[in-house]
């Protein structure tokens, strides 16, 4: 008897862990390569929100930059201007691209050069989901 009970208060910890998960999912991760060491990066995903309450990308981390900002390229009159925002917002049941022309990472204060294949980790923090880590793979181009 005592074991079934283990076994079942182990099954619904682990069922109450998946519970958490599948709220938000972060696809395509990849960052263009970076061949002078003091040049900024920029890293670039797929955000899916499988909930019906919005969410929002507030702040980024990463243990290779110094720092990580949130940009967005925008049209004003016939120019297009990259600037920074606070957030990213993500609409309930939408995908939103973080994408070249659109919103981006940009990474500053990079500890080495970012070669094709090379792998970066980020750490996106979302208002209500918290923290996702992630690995975003150095290419050319998205996936």
């Amino acid at each position: 008897m005592k074991i079934l009970i283990y076994i079942l208060v182990i099954f619904g910890i682990s069922q109450f862990s998946f519970a958490g998960e599948g709220v938000l999912s972060i696809t395509d991760v990849w960052a263009r390569p970076v061949i002078l060491q003091n040049r900024p990066g920029a890293a670039y995903f797929t955000i899916t929100n499988h909930t019906n309450a919005a969410d929002k990308l507030i702040s980024v981390t990463s243990a290779l930059a110094a720092r990580v900002e949130i940009h967005v390229h925008r049209h004003e009159g016939d120019v297009m201007k990259m600037m920074q925002v606070e957030d990213i917002p993500v609409p309930a049941q939408e995908i939103v691209a973080v994408e070249p022309g659109g919103y981006h990472l940009m990474l500053f204060g990079l500890s080495r050069k970012l070669a094709l294949g090379d792998q970066l980790p980020l750490i996106l923090t979302f208002d209500h989901a918290g923290e996702i880590k992630v690995i975003a793979k150095i290419m050319k181009k998205a996936p």
